[in-house]
């Protein structure tokens, strides 16, 4: 991923703003002074604020483990040439708010089912096109394995580079993946992740283009055909090669992101772990009409059948053996409204 022109703008903008400060202090006009001074504060506080709105932070190339470890924290870093995803603790998952908002993984079964420049629904200011094939939530489970491989210090893929493929056996994937390794795991496995290869979105976000090739690049080492998903000759020592491009550190800026729970992400399945990703990414309750929540969930079934599941689902996610980290402590359904409220966003 090239620096951007963004990067060099904020970088000009900042040098104007010394050269400005620097002109002030030879003249000896007070009143002047103090204008000009004033000016170039508001020149850096600019600069500072288009830096903070970057979804990729810049560091110095020689910035140090423990600057980059703390700058992590909060959002995708770039060091010299590697670009790294945020950092989050065990058992989470950073994943990007955008896809989580949206029908992109839908709580529908539909995969294999290719589509072309589909809009697929999304909250806010954003827009998404998927050519390829129709994502489940399956597919955002395979996807979030990858993507925890670059929880501590991998950076992720430059797009030209041939490094930085990681290699990993079905076996050890399906242990990562939270289920029992088995010949039915691994064909699933597989035909998960040429769905996510063949992936190609076009995003836009509050009225930027956002640069996505692909969701990840995926090889395989067994020596079969990766356009045939069905193959039964999968073993469990046969190796995967993937990797995630650079690109994608564009949809981790600051609170752009969420670490979900690996309980969503694995213990639930359809509507009900699909609103624990949803609602994971928010921090406080609201309401939404609950046809925009069936339009973002990708449910295939009428509104009506839909508020039926919608209860249904809820009321699975407010059981006490669910865990606090995603339970819901209630929700409120008014005509065409609901509010749903989880028991981690207290009495807010």
């Amino acid at each position: 991923m090239a620096r951007t022109s963004t990067a060099a703008g904020i970088e000009r903008l900042r040098q104007q703003a010394n050269a400005v400060r620097l002109a002030a202090e030879a003249y000896d006009d007070e009143v002047v002074r103090a204008c000009a001074v004033a000016a170039a504060d508001t020149m850096q506080a600019l600069a500072n604020k288009r830096e903070c709105d970057e979804p990729v932070l810049e560091l110095a190339a020689n910035a140090s483990n423990i600057e980059l470890r703390e700058a992590r924290l909060r959002q995708a870093v770039r060091r010299g040439v590697e670009v790294y995803l945020p950092s989050w603790r065990e058992a989470n998952t950073g994943m990007p708010n955008l896809l989580l908002r949206s029908a992109l993984f839908a709580a529908a079964n539909n995969p294999d089912e290719a589509v072309a420049e589909e809009t697929i629904a999304s909250q806010g200011d954003t827009s998404i096109t998927l050519t390829g094939f129709r994502l489940t939530g399956y597919d955002k489970r395979v996807f979030a394995v990858c993507l925890n491989h670059y929880r501590q210090d991998r950076p992720l893929s430059a797009v030209q580079g041939e490094c930085q493929w990681i290699r990993i056996s079905y076996w050890q994937f399906a242990k990562e993946l939270g289920v029992e390794p088995g010949s039915n795991v691994y064909k699933a496995v597989r035909a998960s992740l040429i769905r996510l290869n063949a992936a190609h979105l076009r995003l836009r976000v509050k009225r930027r283009d956002i640069p996505l090739p692909k969701l990840i690049e995926v090889a395989f080492d067994d020596g079969h055909d990766a356009a045939a998903p069905g193959s039964s000759l999968v073993k469990g020592g046969d190796v995967i090669a993937f990797r995630v491009l650079d690109s994608m550190a564009n949809l981790f800026g600051p609170q752009e992101w969420t670490a979900v729970s690996e309980v969503a992400l694995h213990d639930f399945t359809g509507l009900p772990a699909w609103l624990a990703s949803f609602y994971s990414t928010h921090a406080k309750p609201y309401a939404l009409q609950v046809s925009d929540l069936w339009r973002y969930s990708g449910v295939v079934c009428d509104l009506r059948e839909f508020r039926r599941r919608l209860k249904s689902a809820l009321e699975k996610l407010l059981g006490e053996d669910v865990p606090a980290a995603i339970r819901v402590a209630g929700y409120e359904l008014k005509g065409t409204m609901i509010t749903v409220r989880l028991e981690r966003w207290g009495t807010s």
